[in-house]
């Protein structure tokens, strides 16, 4: 999806110093995304948690608390639709996370690092989950 994407704007000035969601025509959520995320690495769907961001304190030290947004949203290719008109996906959402997991994850070994869950843990603790 990038290099096509970076293909067609080429002599879009338009484009210069703008911001794009580039994935497949469908709308997703967050909690989508990571449903989508799991069916293309093959896992099982995920128990997603909501809870209050500002209500958890993560100690100083563990990983970072990955930036959620205190509301509803999804991500769209609408405006790189809109700004480069020549440009269309050529895949859905979840080729392109196959492609991503495969090509990127696993063959650069990130699937068989260990991972520091603290603050994981510490958010799931505050709100009343288990991992």
């Amino acid at each position: 999806a990038l290099a096509t994407f970076m293909v067609a704007c080429v002599g879009t000035p338009a484009v210069s110093k703008q911001c794009y969601n580039l994935s497949g025509e469908e709308y997703v959520t967050f909690d989508g995304m990571a449903k989508a995320c799991a069916e293309a690495a093959g896992a099982p769907d995920p128990k997603i948690v909501h809870y209050d961001a500002k209500a958890v304190k993560v100690p100083e030290g563990f990983p970072k608390a990955f930036p959620f947004r205190g509301m509803h949203f999804f991500a769209s290719i609408d405006k790189a639709k809109e700004d480069v008109p020549n440009w269309k996906p050529k895949y859905t959402l979840i080729d392109g996370l196959r492609s991503s997991y495969a090509q990127d994850y696993v063959a650069r070994g990130f699937s068989t690092r260990e991972v520091d869950y603290r603050t994981d843990d510490l958010i799931l603790e505050s709100a009343g989950a288990t991992a």
